[in-house]
C-alpha cells in the first residue's frame, strides 16, 4: 500500500512538472492568449508599406488576389470604336479585348517601375485611386487609368518605355504622358483584338495610362499639371509612406491616407457621377449622369470599411494612426470577398456609398 501511494505522488509530481501552465491557467489568461493571437498580424505591418527600391518579394508575401472571388465584370459586346457601340454614362466602356489590353499596359508599367527601383515613386491617382478605394478595381464606368509619378523618375521611365516599342508606346507631353499599346488598324474594326485604337484627334491610342507627374518640397508634393482651375498639392504626411492597396489582382502603391487625398478632388456626398467628357474620343462623348451610389449597389460591387483591432502604429489616438481594416467587397448585399489591410484609423469608419465617416453620414 505505501508503494502504491508513492507511485501516485510521483505521477502527480511529474504531471505538474510537465504541464504547469495547463494546470494553473485561469480563464482570464486564456482570454489574453486569444487576444494575443488576434493581434498577431501586427508583426506584418511592414508588409503593407511600400519600400524604396524593389518591392517584388514583399508583394509576393501579401495575400494572393488571384485566389479570391471577384464580381462578374460587365463588358461591351463589341470594342469601343466599332460602328455599333455608343458610349453611355455609368455603363461599361471596355470590351473584353480592350480590358485585357488595359491590364497588359498597366502590368508592363508596374513591372518597369519595379525593375527601375522606382516602387515608391508612383501611385494610383484621381479616379483610379477612387476605384481601388470604393471597388477594389477600376471604377466600373471609368475609361482610363490615372497614375501619379515622381518627376525625378520621369527620364528613367520614358527611356524604359521607349525600349518597349512597338508593343508598348509612350506619347510624351510637357506635364503628362500617355502609355498605350500598339495601334489596331483600322481603328473602327469590330474585331475584339489586343491593342489600342486611335479614336481621337490626338496621336495616342486608347486604352491608355494617363501618367501625371509631381514635384516635392520639404512639406508637400504638387501635381505639375494645372487641372480643374488649380494645382493640386498634398501634405507629405498624407502621401508617405505609400501603402499597398488592392487594385483588381494587383497590390499597388497608394497614398498613405487615400481618404484625405480623395477628399481634395471628390465631394463627400453619396453621388456617383459620369462626366460628359470622354477620355476615349476627347470630346463630349456622352451625356453626363449622376445618381445616388446606392442605386448602383445591386449592379456594381462597393467596398465596406470596418476596423479589426487597435492601433498598429501610434498611440495618441489620432485619425492618422494605422490600424488593421477589414474591407469587404459587397454586391447586392452579398459579400464577394474580404481583404484585411493596414490603413489610417479614419478609413475604418467610412460610409460605403459616400466619402464621409459614418458618424457624419
Amino acid at each position: 500500500m505505501p508503494f502504491i501511494t508513492i507511485l501516485i505522488l510521483i505521477a502527480l509530481f511529474m504531471f505538474s512538472y510537465y504541464f504547469p501552465e495547463k494546470s494553473i491557467q485561469s480563464p482570464n489568461s486564456r482570454n489574453k492568449a486569444k487576444i494575443s493571437n488576434w493581434k498577431q498580424p501586427r508583426l506584418e505591418l511592414q508588409n503593407y508599406v511600400v519600400d524604396s527600391g524593389h518591392t517584388g518579394i514583399k508583394r509576393q508575401n501579401l495575400p494572393n488576389l488571384e485566389n479570391i472571388s471577384w464580381p462578374e465584370r460587365e463588358f461591351l459586346i463589341a470594342p469601343m470604336g466599332s460602328p455599333e457601340i455608343r458610349q453611355l454614362p455609368l455603363e461599361a466602356k471596355f470590351s473584353r479585348g480592350q480590358m485585357r489590353t488595359l491590364w497588359k499596359i498597366f502590368s508592363t508599367f508596374s513591372n518597369a517601375m519595379e525593375e527601375l527601383g522606382f516602387s515608391d515613386k508612383w501611385m494610383l491617382y484621381g479616379g483610379t485611386l477612387l476605384g481601388s478605394f470604393r471597388h477594389h478595381d477600376i471604377t466600373p464606368w471609368d475609361d482610363d487609368l490615372d497614375l501619379l509619378v515622381d518627376v525625378e523618375a520621369r527620364p528613367g521611365l520614358r527611356e524604359r518605355m521607349r525600349k518597349l516599342k512597338p508593343d508598348i508606346l509612350i506619347q510624351e507631353g510637357e506635364q503628362r504622358d500617355k502609355v498605350y499599346a500598339k495601334l489596331i488598324d483600322p481603328s473602327n474594326s469590330s474585331e475584339d483584338l489586343y491593342g489600342s485604337r486611335k479614336l481621337s484627334a490626338y496621336n495616342w491610342g486608347w486604352p491608355y495610362l494617363d501618367v501625371s507627374y509631381y514635384s516635392s518640397n520639404v512639406t508637400h508634393i504638387e501635381e505639375l499639371v494645372w487641372s480643374y482651375g488649380r494645382y493640386y498639392s498634398y501634405v507629405k504626411s498624407d502621401i508617405f509612406p505609400l501603402l499597398f492597396r488592392p487594385f483588381y489582382k494587383y497590390w499597388v502603391p497608394t497614398p498613405r491616407n487615400a481618404f484625405a487625398v480623395l477628399l481634395q478632388t471628390y465631394p463627400g456626398n453619396d453621388l456617383c457621377s459620369a462626366s460628359s467628357h470622354s477620355h476615349i474620343f476627347f470630346e463630349k462623348g456622352t451625356s453626363s449622369r449622376t445618381v445616388s451610389c446606392k442605386e448602383l449597389a445591386s449592379r456594381y460591387a462597393f467596398v465596406e470599411h470596418d476596423p479589426i483591432s487597435d492601433d498598429v502604429q501610434g498611440k495618441d489616438g489620432g485619425q492618422d494612426d494605422l490600424i488593421w481594416v477589414r474591407e469587404q467587397l459587397v454586391e447586392g448585399g452579398k459579400i464577394i470577398h474580404e481583404i484585411q489591410l493596414v490603413a489610417p484609423r479614419q478609413e475604418s469608419n467610412l460610409d460605403t456609398y459616400r466619402l464621409q465617416t459614418k458618424s457624419n453620414a
